[in-house]
């Protein structure tokens, strides 16, 4: 029997809804080695750290206009390392900020990779419980990754903020994913890094959440009582606090 067969019996739990980027998938861990890779070949004077924080806020920056359709996610690459190479200083011409870019993509796309426990975690749960993805992202892209990472076959649903037109924390996004899987709030808990996004949204939907801290952040103290894990294994640990009821 399963983690999750054995915790259902005193669960009302019948959906659970992750977070992608950051949660189950290494978002991190893929940005930074391709990042390693752009710094080393076009701007190996400017100071590492720098150049990655530079590059997470404009990578959030344009972000949000590939989802408000104004850019195209090749457009969006380009334009935020030509920003973070003038921020910091380091002057290339047109056809190495094109460069810049494709080494990133190359570099992210061979990096991918689920975070440690997230497959045997969704095989676990989805023996008991519908599995839905909400995330800020493009449908294609998501999709892309769960294939990759071999999660596809666990999840029921893939709710894109780009297919459905709104995005997290909006509560409307966590109700399309519930009216996907046919369960309602108080049957669902999300689990999600993003206290902004995943914490506070879910609550907002009346969708009870775990926080996925796996940097060791300290927790707002609103909303209060959301019930924190900082790793995904193992699952006889991790199942229970998810389906856990109130």
């Amino acid at each position: 029997m399963s983690a999750a067969e054995h915790t259902r019996g005193a669960s009302k739990v019948r959906g659970v809804l992750f977070d992608l980027d950051d949660t189950l998938f290494d978002h991190r861990r893929s940005a930074r080695a391709a990042l390693t890779a752009v710094h080393t070949a076009f701007a190996s004077e400017a100071d590492f750290a720098e150049f990655e924080r530079r590059h997470a806020h404009y990578l959030e920056e344009m972000h949000l206009e590939v989802l408000a359709g104004r850019a195209t996610l090749e457009d969006a690459r380009r334009e935020r390392f030509r920003r973070v190479f003038a921020a910091l200083g380091v002057t290339l011409d047109p056809a190495d900020v094109y460069r810049a870019a494709e080494t990133y993509r190359l570099g992210y796309s061979s990096a991918r990779r689920a975070i440690e426990g997230a497959v045997d975690l969704l095989a676990d749960l989805r023996s008991s419980v519908a599995i839905a993805i909400v995330t800020n992202n493009l449908l294609g892209e998501q999709q892309d990754k769960l294939r990759v990472c071999g999660l596809t076959q666990y999840v029921d649903t893939l709710v894109a903020s780009e297919d459905v037109g709104t995005s997290k924390p909006d509560p409307e996004i966590f109700r399309i994913a519930l009216e996907r899987l046919g369960v309602r709030a108080d049957e669902a808990v999300m689990v999600g890094d993003s206290w902004a996004n995943d914490i506070e949204g879910a609550r907002a939907a009346g969708i009870r959440a775990v926080w996925f801290n796996r940097y060791g952040h300290e927790q707002p103290s609103t909303p209060p009582g959301v019930i924190a894990i900082n790793r995904l294994t193992p699952v006889d640990v991790t199942v229970p606090v998810i389906l856990a009821a109130d």
